[in-house]
This record gives structure tokens, sequence and C-alpha cells, in this order.
């Protein structure tokens, strides 16, 4: 894994170029500590590298790399996991390599076929910045489902991309602030692709490639639309959507566990591969114990086995998690940590994560991380398994309550969903022990349960599909901002709701090209990335993602079991009395927090803050006053107004118009 950036240099002295190559290496060094280097065409491109050696540790890995022809020169930050199959069929047709590195089998099939269709062959994660020396153009490409980010565009007339935000400061020039993007920011969370915080900064979208012939830097942001397809935007190579809408073929329970079986010990298999120390994170759910199970089947020796845990009950899954290492013959690494180390990083957020960012679990990720990192230097995780395979409790929640609040009268259900809407947050926190001691019942166990009925009494208020949806989305959906509506999802999310897909098929495939690229992925890599550890996504391969789609949702979601074909596989390596127990997801108790440990430093923010010209401030204040009295809990719709205004706070050097 690596960092990447680069920029056009028409006009500047070898000297420049030397002192710019310098400055993105440095704000990128944490994604690379074993090595850097930078390349420069004449009055053309950049290209800059830093690297953290996982294949080929010599200097033959070094980058940026030259193509055996010498036509292609790459930047690249990934991990492509067919590299070795395709490097036996080069070798067969007569090429020669100096060393064992992955990046040196994409330039070899550059050679030999072109870009375009080196993408389409090639499998894994990545990010790629090629320049072509004979035509003079630069293509920048990101892997299919967004495991690695890839920024770029324009600072005043000058082109640059990078795999990190901080790079684009290194330019040292004034930035503008994105305020189209921050309804959509403080509704969901996240800053949706294509767009960045910054004005004329884009996400390149996964599964597309970006090609700049000569001429093409220059080209006034204004004249250019991000969107694949636009015309002057992204190309596509690879189409999430239309796996999406192909029938599904793999009906019976037998066939579609036996293929994703095979798949996923091909894929795990292929994604062990490594020079370094490779590990597994084991959060104790269905979907990191099953990617460490097939690993350890798949390993000679005790896989490194890592998870933290929190004193409080309701957040705290590593005792689970302790006893599934053991039974699958893990080598576990437990730590459990206090509100006061997660709490102590909130200053470094708007570093690590470059962007406002406010899922709660950044906290987390990033501590886990670091403890990785003191063993192995790879992690495999595993993401995707709840959008590829109906695991949230939104889908399985949603379908079932569309159905039965339907055969409610309209008046009944609409008076019963507003007094749950409304019920105190010390309330229902109260009766919480008390629930727990009915027999069937585990509702004292979960987390956030007080949100959760409020969320129901909410629910039960709405009728359309598309409301729904992105409601279960948002985390201001109780009390959104007046000023400010997520208006770039609420445009999808109507679109794709005209189709004729069913509701659960319709909100994964959304949540693939949403939410697990723009949160998700973009937590796993700043928060393993600022710790310098490389994550791995199995579940997330090519291979897998294909072939999920070809298993119909009444598999995927069976008689209320969530991920179903995923444990059927899970069954075989482990008990079910050791994975079946309610979903509590990787949380933190963000509500309390800001009542106590937060308490002084959240009042100083909103009470201080000069951002009335981007936020309604005073609705967000009234929001901490019930917060503080505990009538009602607001953390998820305060927490993106925190982490934004103190990510303003940190980056108002850089802004021209804040």
């Amino acid at each position: 894994m690596c960092g990447i950036a680069g920029c056009t240099v028409r006009g500047l002295n070898q000297s420049d170029i030397e002192t710019l190559a310098n400055s993105f290496v440095a704000s990128l060094n944490h994604r690379g500590p074993d090595g850097h280097g930078y390349w420069s065409a004449p009055d053309n491109f950049l290209l800059a590298h830093t690297r953290l050696s996982i294949q080929d540790l010599s200097e033959a890995g070094k980058q940026p790399m030259h193509s055996p022809s010498r036509r292609y020169v790459i930047s690249f930050n990934g991990e492509i996991y067919n590299f070795p199959e395709i490097r036996k069929e080069l070798q067969q047709k007569g090429v020669l390599f100096k060393g064992h590195s992955d990046t040196e089998v994409i330039l070899a099939l550059a050679d030999s076929i072109g870009i375009a269709a080196t993408l389409k062959r090639i499998d894994g994660m990545f990010a790629i910045a090629l320049f072509d020396r004979q035509s003079g153009e630069l293509t920048l490409a990101r892997d299919r489902m967004g495991e690695k980010p890839l920024f770029y565009g324009w600072v005043s007339d000058q082109f640059i991309f990078t795999s990190e935000l901080k790079a684009v400061k290194a330019l040292g020039k004034k930035l503008t602030l994105n305020r189209e993007v921050l309804g959509d920011y403080l509704a969901c969370g996240y800053v949706p692709t294509p767009h960045s915080i910054y004005r004329n900064i884009y996400k390149l979208t996964p599964g597309t490639y970006l090609t700049l012939a000569p001429g093409d830097q220059v080209k006034q942001p204004h004249q250019f639309n991000p969107l694949p397809g636009s015309g002057t935007g992204p190309t596509r190579y690879w189409d999430l959507q239309r796996f999406a809408k192909t029938e599904p073929d793999l009906k019976t329970p037998v066939e579609a566990t036996r293929q994703l079986q095979d798949c996923l010990m091909e894929t795990i298999g292929q994604q062990l591969i490594a020079d370094v120390p490779v590990g597994c994170f084991l959060s104790g759910g269905v979907d990191s114990t099953l990617v460490t199970a097939l690993a350890q089947a798949n390993s000679n020796t005790p896989i490194d086995t890592f998870t933290i845990g929190f004193d409080d009950p309701q957040f705290d899954e590593a005792r689970y998690a302790s006893k599934l290492a053991k039974h699958i013959g893990t080598n576990h690494h437990e730590t459990y940590i206090s509100s006061n180390d997660a709490l102590s990083m909130i200053d470094s957020l708007p570093t690590i994560y470059d962007e406002p960012f406010a899922d709660p679990s950044q906290l987390p990720s990033v501590l886990v991380s670091s403890v990785a990192k003191e063993s192995v230097t790879v992690c495999l995780s595993g993401d995707g398994g709840d959008e590829l395979f109906a695991g949230y409790n939104r889908y399985s929640s949603t379908s079932s309550l569309l159905k039965k609040t339907n055969r409610i009268p309209a008046p009944v259900r609409l008076r019963l969903g507003y007094l749950l809407s409304r019920m105190n947050l010390a309330w229902i926190e109260s009766l919480l022990p008390h629930i727990g001691r009915i027999p069937g019942l585990s509702a004292a166990n979960q987390s956030n349960i007080a949100l959760k009925v409020r969320k129901l009494g909410w629910l039960m208020q709405m009728t359309k599909s598309e409301d729904i949806y992105l409601f279960l989305l948002s985390l201001n959906g109780l009390q959104p901002d007046p000023c400010r509506h997520p208006d770039i999802l609420h445009r999808r999310i109507s679109e794709a709701f005209l189709s004729d897909q069913d509701f659960l098929n319709t909100v994964m495939l959304l949540d693939q090209l949403n939410y697990l690229v723009d949160d998700n992925l973009m937590k796993v890599d700043r928060s393993s990335m600022s710790v310098s550890l490389e994550t791995r996504l199995p579940l997330l391969d090519r291979k897998v993602v294909e072939l999920s789609w070809r298993i119909p949702p009444s598999l995927k979601l069976n008689d209320g079991q969530t991920k179903w074909p995923l444990r059927q596989i899970l069954y075989q390596h482990v008990p079910k009395t050791l994975i079946e127990r309610p979903k509590m997801g990787f949380s933190v108790p963000l509500s309390k927090w800001l009542k106590k440990e937060l308490n002084c430093q959240v009042n100083e923010l909103l009470n201080s803050s000069d951002a009335g010209n981007l936020l309604n401030m005073d609705h967000y204040r009234e929001l901490w006053v019930q917060h503080n009295l505990e009538k009602r809990d607001n953390s998820l719709q305060l927490w993106p107004v925190i982490v934004l205004l103190q990510w303003l706070k940190a980056n108002q050097g850089h802004l021209d118009d804040f």
C-alpha cells in the first residue's frame, strides 16, 4: 500500500519540481514510510510516490516505475491479487521481469494490451496514475468498489491528483469550500462521490478511469463534469449496476452456498500472499469471523487476530471475539481501551480524514489499526458483507416493518409512530434493565436501543420507499437542519426507486454505490493508513461481488435471517452458539461522551463558532441544550456539526472564503 500524488508542472524549473515532489512525499509519508520517489516529464506532469513495502521488498519494487518498453510510467497504490497468473502468461510471451512486484506486471500488461484493457483484466484494490510518454496522456484509474482513494481536480489552473486531500495543500494555494455538499454531509456524515469538500476537486468514481490528453490538463474546471459518461468525465471499465440488474441464477441454497464458499476460499488464499506478516481483524461478528476462519483454513500456522474492547458492555464485542479466536485457533491479541483512549484522538480527526467525516466508529477504527500495526503490516477485514448480503438491521427490520405496519390503519400507525418518536431518552434507558429480564428479549444488551425505538417511531410515519431509505441512511433524519438538505443523495435515491427492483435489492445497490464507498471504505483506508497498515477486504473482491448478485435477495435475507449464505459457510467452522446474538456494529458510547467527557469541548465549539454563514447555529445549539437536559438523544445530529466545526477550525488557513 502506498501514497500517490502528482500535478502539472508547466513553467516550473527542476528546483521547483523537486520542492513540490518533496512536499507531496512529506504529506503522504504515513501511507508509505518505506521509500519514496518522483519522476517528471518536462513541462508536463510530475508523479510522486511513497512506498509501504508489501510485495517485493527490494529496490526492484520502487516507484515511480517504467514499463519494459519505457513507454509508460506509473505511480500505483494498492494490490493486484491475480498478478501471479498474469505474470506467468506474460513470461510465456517472452516478457522478462526484474523483480516480483504486481506493479511491474501492470506495466508489462499495459505494454502488451493498453491501459483500458489492462484495467478490465486486473483484480484487486488500486489507484493508478499512468503517464504515456508516447502520447503525452495521463490516465487515472480506481478499483471497482472504491477500496483505494483517488482525488483529482484543479487548484487555480494547476491539475493535481492524490491519494489524500492533504497533498493538495502542498501546492500552497488557497482552496474553496464546496458549500453544495454540506447538506449531504450533515445528513449522512460524509461527502458523496464524485464530490469533495473542496470546489473543483473530485473523487474518481469506482470502476472508472479518466484520461487527460495533452492540453486537457489546463482545461478550465467549469468545463468539466465529474460524472461517468458525461462526455468530459471518467469512463467506466466495470459497471456494478449491470450485475445488479441481472436475473439471479443461483436460486438453490446448496448451489449458492457451494459456489460462494469456493469463491471465498480462492479469494482469501490470494489475499494472504505478501512478503510481510499478515493478520485479521476479528470483531466477533459474522463477516470478520468468516474471513478469519477461512484465512486460518488457508494457513499452516496460527493467524494473528486483533480486537479492541470497551468497558461499556453495550458496545463491547471483545469477549465474543476471544471465544471465537480460541475455537478457530488464531494467535489472538485483545486490547481494552478506555473512553480517554478514544477521546484523545479527537483533535487528530481533521488530519487523519482530511475532509469532514462523521462516522463515530472512526475512533475505534484507528485504535484497532494501531494495535494491529505492532504485529503485522497487512490485515484482512470483513467489510462489505453487510452491503452485499443484506446484513444491516435496516434491511431486515425495514422489510418486515413495511409488511406489518401496512396492515395497521393509517391514523393508528401515524399516531403510534408519533408517540414512539418523542419518547424520553432517559425513560427508555431506565427500562432497559427490566427488558433484559424478560425471557427471549435481549434489548438491554444492544447498543443505542433508545435511539432505535425512536427511529421505529419515525419510520411508522413514512410511506414512500425512497423517504424511508434516506431516513435510515441519515444521521440527522430526526431533526434536519432547516437550511441544509441532502440534495445529491436525494436525487440518486429518487431515481433508483423509479426502477422495477424491490426494496431490498434497491437499497443494497444504493449502499454499495454510496454508503460503502464514502463511509465504510473511506474509514477503513484512512484509519489504517494513518498508522501505515494495509487492509485487504476479501468480501469486496470482484469475483465475490459479481457472484453475490447471482444470489436472489430471498436467500440473502432468508426468513428474517441476515447474510444467510455467509452464515451457512461460517457454521462449518464455528458453532452457532458462538456467533448468533444481536448485531452490535462497531459503535461507541457517543451520547454519553457528549454529555460528559466531551461536554466542555463541544460547548465551546458550538458557542464560539463563526460558521453562521454556513449553518443554522441556533438550531444546533438548541439540539445541544435538549441533549444535555436528556430530553432527546441528539448525538447523531450533533456529531457531524462538531466534526465540521473542528475541521473548519483546523483548515481555515487553507480556505479562501471562510
